[in-house]
């Protein structure tokens, strides 16, 4: 349990400095990706949760599978598909850019 405590912590402190690098700096998705051993999309993801959590990316996962689960509740006959639409839609309320992909073009 010790290893799990010691590797989280490690985790949000490479999080936070991926958010500090993307906030303060040009430096692009990739650039950030390549400096931390990650991919362009993981980056974005880390930067999304740590928007969400101001600058604390367990906090801001917490809140977005708070979220997830309350529209999971409330619609109960939604699919998976319809979900993320939602979860899409909160996350622009919320200011929180989002990459386009094939699928959400």
């Amino acid at each position: 349990m010790r290893n799990t405590s010691v590797k989280r912590i490690e985790l949000k402190g490479i999080y936070f400095n991926i958010y500090m690098t993307y906030t303060n700096s040009h430096t692009t998705l990739e650039d950030i990706g390549l400096k931390y051993g990650v991919s362009k999309q993981r980056v974005w993801q880390v930067i999304r949760y740590c928007k969400l959590g101001n600058g604390n990316y367990y906090k801001g996962l917490e809140k977005y599978n708070e979220v997830y689960k309350s529209f999971k509740d409330e619609f109960t006959e939604a699919d998976s598909k319809t979900l993320n639409a939602l979860m899409r839609d909160w996350l622009k309320l919320n200011n929180i850019r989002l990459i386009k992909t094939k699928r959400c073009q």
